[in-house]
């Protein structure tokens, strides 16, 4: 069906602000009498404090507050932002400011003064005396029986969540093969261009607190924010102004309590403001995870049985973990079909920076482990990688596990046959073609650069359900000149949600593109309760709940142009901000005039519609990604030549947002596979690369050739058949890498990232 807004590429609601540097940032803000917050870290990974004295600094003119464990109210909470639901484990091992440093950076104080130079002498003037204790910076030392507790938790295990399904023992019984592997992936950081930790507070003189915030969930972050000062959740405000990348480092409180704390204590605004290296230092991160996969199945390529034991390193605090294994439990359930399944997974503490959400949350690590040992079995028992996918995954009209929700629609097989032939799959595959091919790219046999293609698949949510609540709300209302404000707690973080949104509200309304208005500033007081922005759920549950308010505005407008046309609303419709009758298309009225009637008639009114709800389902989307590489074995350096993205969307709202979306991501996952890690001196716990000078990311010249298809399988209870897009663009791109790899030079690398360094120790193993 065609549409007249949706499906079209539309400029981004926000694209001239920010293009003109005109954008105002919550780090841009200043209030009259604003004092500047800064937080005093621990310089040790693990350590008791013995003593702290803050005189000296309380005494240093300028300052306005100094806060210590001492003085902030002793509440535990958890800073992950999930709302009270059957998939929330919430274990509250948090306070605003601690008594016992857990991971270098830490905070232990907080001050408040006039200008940054003040604060940070005041920092330097605290004096704290500490008892060392012994780092536990990887998983292994941490769960050894005479490590000391980060937390109150034997042998510093936070949770741990077993699945069973079937009988595993008797499925690996029926099995022709098994297969055992161990994969490692590791803690890899957002690097959003907007450092992550900006907020500025301001207390009014009726015991509320106002937080400008940089943020992808406004109504949770309140939540948590108020129950971590002891206030009531309307005794907070939250402002979310825009934010400058968020891709998860933002779902949930980063440093909302202290600053509102200070300036609660200090009774004038205060800025906190974290750098770059204290965003790396005290916010959180990608979770690592060990994987052993055991898998049992047919020469047929039947599974029979599949299992997956996973240790995930939850850092010091517990915040999304125990939770968050609840998804990584779910991935690897859902992508295969198999009658016997079990599932163990372990969450630890460690003395490194709490770890969180970060785009794809679990599925990236789980894909790369599980599409890699899927194409080593293909591969011993001769089979087809695309036949072995195909037959196995599971498709539209099936439960998937990850929800026990029957699969809406599916774009896979679409998407596998698309992106092969667009890659070049046949060909490139079969040896004597691929010879032929080389050389004709000037490859020589005894050329130390070998090429090689690759493909994983992945399937990813529209939201959270049925795991945790997924409440949206919107209003619309067309004001007296015809055009309409679409209000909703827009938690866009840069992936162009709020012209999505918009896009669905005047397709809706029968308006054009440019006459509907979104609010792109989040106000707690102003719009309805909403869960914020993480999996992926802005365009299917937000578009839903704007869909439904426009079409509920919709019906109030027709009912008046039935008034005044004098014929039944059903025989009336809307577009292009004309409201024509059907059989009668000379007939018409304007929006603006039926509007104006409306406001300045004798039963004056707005005409305005309301919708609160959870969305309807949780339709899953699809993706194959196919990748060529080049390994040059004399350096071990890996080069991807092209990627080859094709993704099942539903509907694509805005095929140009919806492109970047997917582009973006694939930047992200070649990092993951490649150069990403953030890395800590195994002995003192001291992150040894919190900038961006020593943490590798990708820049726009190291990008490869990138191809995005989009395959439209509508889903039947989205907005226009819209399905997500957010996160799922990097979930299989470092399992394609790595299998590329393996077609290119016959290794396999079961640790990210592929550097040279286990290239080169992989090929010199190979050739022993």
């Amino acid at each position: 069906m065609g549409y007249a807004v949706v499906g079209q590429r539309v400029p981004r609601v926000d694209a001239r602000e920010k293009v003109s540097g005109r954008a105002l940032f919550t780090g841009d803000m200043t209030l009259p009498h604003m004092l500047v917050g800064k937080v005093l870290r621990s310089p040790y990974a693990h350590a008791q404090i013995v003593r702290i004295d803050t005189t000296k600094a309380r005494s240093l003119p300028g300052v306005k507050a100094v806060l210590t464990f001492e003085d902030v109210p002793k509440i535990p909470w958890n800073s992950a932002g999930f709302p009270p639901s059957p998939g929330a484990i919430l274990m509250e091992d948090q306070y605003i400011l601690t008594d016992k440093v857990r991971y270098v950076g830490d905070g232990l104080a907080a001050v408040a003064a006039v200008d940054e130079e003040t604060a940070n002498r005041a920092l330097e003037l605290i004096e704290v005396e500490y008892e060392v204790l012994p780092a536990l910076m990887d998983m292994e030392a941490a769960m050894a029986e005479d490590a000391p507790l980060i937390h109150a938790a034997p042998q510093n295990v936070m949770a741990h969540m077993p699945i069973v399904i079937g009988d595993v023992d008797q499925g690996f019984a029926d099995a022709d093969i098994v297969f055992e592997d161990t994969y490692y992936v590791p803690k890899v950081y957002q690097v959003s261009m907007e450092p992550c930790g900006v907020a500025m507070a301001a207390p009014d003189m009726d015991g509320r607190v106002t937080i400008w915030t940089s943020t992808q969930m406004p109504h949770l972050v309140r939540g948590i924010t108020a129950h971590a000062l002891g206030l009531s959740t309307s005794q907070v405000r939250i402002i979310k102004p825009p934010v400058g990348g968020a891709f998860g480092s933002r779902l949930g409180v980063v440093n909302e309590p202290i600053a509102a704390l200070l300036a609660i204590k200090a009774g004038k605004p205060v800025m906190l403001k974290y750098s770059r290296e204290e965003s790396f230092l005290a916010t959180e991160s990608r979770h690592p995870i060990k994987m052993i996969l055991k898998t049992g199945i047919k020469k047929d390529g039947t599974f029979t049985a599949r299992q997956m034991t996973a240790y995930i390193d939850g850092g010091a605090y517990a915040t999304h973990t125990p939770s968050f294994a609840g998804p990584v439990a779910g991935w690897f359930l859902a992508m295969y079909k198999s009658p016997n399944i079990k599932v163990d997974n372990y969450s630890v503490y460690t003395n490194s920076t709490q770890c969180g959400a970060f785009r794809g949350y679990g599925n990236p690590q789980v894909v790369f482990a599980v599409e890699s040992q899927v194409d080593d079995i293909a591969a011993a028992l001769g089979l087809d990688p695309l036949e072995i996918r195909l037959k196995n995954h599971p498709c539209a009209g099936e439960v998937w596990m990850w929800s026990s929700w029957v699969i809406e629609s599916c774009g896979l097989d679409e998407g596998i046959k698309r992106a092969s032939e667009a890659i070049g799959w046949g060909e490139k595959r079969n040896k004597q073609e691929r010879l032929e091919y080389a050389q004709g790219n000037g490859i020589t046999a005894d050329s130390t650069k070998k090429r090689g293609v690759g493909m994983a698949y992945m399937m990813h949510v529209s939201g959270a359900r049925p795991m945790l609540h997924e409440t949206s709300a919107a209003v619309v209302k067309i004001n007296e000149d015809g055009k309409a404000n679409l209000i909703y707690s827009n938690s866009d973080c840069g992936q162009g949600a709020g012209t999505a949104l918009t896009q669905v509200a005047a397709e809706e309304l029968g308006l054009n593109y440019e006459d509907v208005f979104i609010t792109k500033t989040a106000d707690t007081d102003v719009a309805g309760f909403d869960i914020g922005s993480h999996a992926s759920r802005q365009a299917y549950s937000g578009g839903n709940a704007v869909k439904k308010a426009a079409a509920a505005a919709k019906e109030k407008l027709l009912a008046m142009a039935s008034e005044i046309l004098e014929v039944p609303a059903a025989d009336l419709e809307v577009a292009e901000g004309m409201i024509r009758v059907r059989q009668e298309p000379e007939r018409e009225i304007s929006v603006a005039e039926v509007s104006h009637k409306a406001h300045f008639g004798s039963h004056g009114h707005q005409i305005i519609g309301a919708v609160s709800e959870e969305p309807p389902g949780n339709p899953p989307v699809y993706a194959a990604q196919f990748v060529e590489v080049e390994v040059d074995t004399e350096t071990g350096v890996i080069e991807v030549l092209k990627v080859v993205a094709a993704h099942d969307v539903g509907t694509a709202i805005n095929p140009a947002v919806v492109e970047g979306q997917i582009e973006g991501a694939i930047q992200q996952g070649i990092g993951y596979a490649l150069t990403e890690e953030y890395r800590y001196h195994p002995g003192t716990g001291k992150p040894l690369n919190a900038n961006f000078t020593d943490y590798k990311i990708l820049t726009a010249v190291d990008m490869p050739e990138v191809e995005t298809i989009l395959v439209e399988a509508s889903s039947e209870s989205g907005p226009f058949g819209a399905k997500s897009v957010g996160e799922s663009g990097l979930v299989a791109t470092a399992a394609a890498i790595a299998n590329a790899v393996y077609d290119a030079v016959g290794i396999r690398i079961k640790e990210l990232p592929l550097t040279p360094e286990k290239v080169l120790a992989a090929l010199e193993q190979k050739g022993n």
